[in-house]
Formats: structure tokens, C-alpha cells, sequence
């Protein structure tokens, strides 16, 4: 009896012995758990801010893109003027014509999001901001190259062909001069290329500004975001 008695008190100790060594290893691994969430967290946190900031670069360069592309359409806009009212040739034209060739296409900033698609999208927790950033850079910036940049790459370079004849380059790439103002006030191929590349730049400016709209609502998202967990 002595015997099996001392057999249950080290079968007990022994037994709760490993209950400790059992609960240690979870508490252990709850930590470690706790300590990589927290990790992931921050990761999240970090990559959110600096998408954010991309887009607050983007942005503003989008609002520069869009004032310079608003300048050379009013200078086009110039040019057609003179057409219309069949007005003799003035100097002030030199720089509307040098604007053919010029304009701001749409650079966004993407290291960011480059950065967030090598980590893995999920880490972004909120679904509905993991979708939203998805679709602007996917899908806004890339409708916003291919259905305004692209376009105006080849309507430019129809148009160049037709300049090269009929017109000659100053001093300066943003100052150019036609040979024969009046004829080509009467060329209805000039009147075309004129109204197509107006038209582009138009049609350029409001697809800028449905993108810009677009920015500014993810970026106000990515605020209430990072304001709710405490984090700027």
C-alpha cells in the first residue's frame, strides 16, 4: 500500500508536469502569435502609408499635368481662332504652334503598391481598401494611359508628318512658325488635325480629373484608416 501510494503521487507530480510544460508551450506560442499579428499589423500599417503618400505625389503632379495640358489647348484654341476670323499671322502664334507636340502624360507613382503586390495583397486586412487600392492602380491608371495617353501618341504622330511640311522649328522646341500662314489657314487637312488634337486634349483633361476624384476618395479612405488604428 505504501508502495502504490508513493505510484500515484509521482504519477500526479508527473502529471502535472506536463500540464505545466503544455501550458508554457501555449503561452509561448500565444505570445509568439501576438508578437507576428503585431508584426503584420505594423507591416499593414506602414504599407498603407506609403501608398498613400505615392497617391499624394501622384496627385499633385496630376494637378500640374492637368494645368500645362489646359494652357496648351487654350493655345491650340488660339490658333483656330485666327482660322476662323481669317486673321494675318501675329508672333504670339509662334508658341501656340510649338504646342503640337507638347503634353503631360500621366505618370503615376507605383512603389508602393509594387512593394504591397511582393508582400501578398492580403495583407491588407479591410477588404473593401485592398479592392479600392487594386482598382486604381489596375484599373484607373491604366484606363487613364490607354484610353487618353496612347491616343494622343498617335494622333501627335499623324500630325507631325503633316508639320514637318508645312512648318519650321525656332530656337526654342515650344516655338515653331508655319511657311505659309495663310494657305494653311485654307487646308482642310490642317483644320482636322487641329480639331482631332483639341478634341484629345479635352477628352485627356476630363479623364484626368475622374482619376484625381478617384485619388482623392481612396486617399480620404486610407485617412479614416490609419486614424482609426492610431497610426499617421
Amino acid at each position: 500500500m505504501i508502495q502504490e501510494n508513493k505510484v500515484s503521487k509521482y504519477m500526479l507530480y508527473a502529471i502535472g508536469e506536463i500540464v505545466l510544460v503544455v501550458i508554457g508551450i501555449l503561452i509561448a506560442l500565444s505570445i509568439n502569435n501576438w508578437n507576428e499579428n503585431r508584426k503584420l499589423q505594423n507591416e499593414e500599417l506602414n504599407l498603407l502609408l506609403e501608398v498613400k503618400s505615392n497617391l499624394e505625389i501622384t496627385l499633385n503632379n496630376f494637378r500640374n499635368d492637368t494645368l500645362i495640358n489646359t494652357k496648351n489647348i487654350l493655345q491650340l484654341r488660339k490658333i483656330e481662332h485666327y482660322i476662323d476670323t481669317d486673321l494675318p499671322y501675329n508672333t504670339e502664334l509662334d508658341a501656340a504652334f510649338g504646342m503640337f507636340g507638347q503634353w503631360q502624360s500621366p505618370y503615376p507613382i507605383t512603389t508602393a503598391y509594387t512593394t504591397l503586390k511582393t508582400k501578398g495583397l492580403d495583407i491588407i486586412s479591410k477588404e473593401y481598401l485592398r479592392n479600392n487600392i487594386v482598382t486604381m492602380y489596375e484599373s484607373d491608371f491604366v484606363i487613364l494611359h490607354n484610353d487618353y495617353d496612347k491616343g494622343e501618341w498617335g494622333i501627335t504622330g499623324i500630325a507631325n508628318i503633316f508639320l514637318l511640311k508645312h512648318m519650321r522649328s525656332k530656337n526654342s522646341k515650344q516655338s515653331a512658325r508655319p511657311n505659309d500662314f495663310e494657305n494653311l489657314k485654307k487646308h482642310v487637312e490642317f483644320s482636322n488635325i487641329l480639331g482631332k488634337i483639341i478634341a484629345q486634349r479635352e477628352y485627356g483633361l476630363k479623364m484626368y480629373k475622374i482619376t484625381m476624384l478617384s485619388i482623392e476618395r481612396l486617399i480620404k479612405d486610407l485617412d479614416i484608416e490609419l486614424n482609426s488604428r492610431n497610426y499617421k
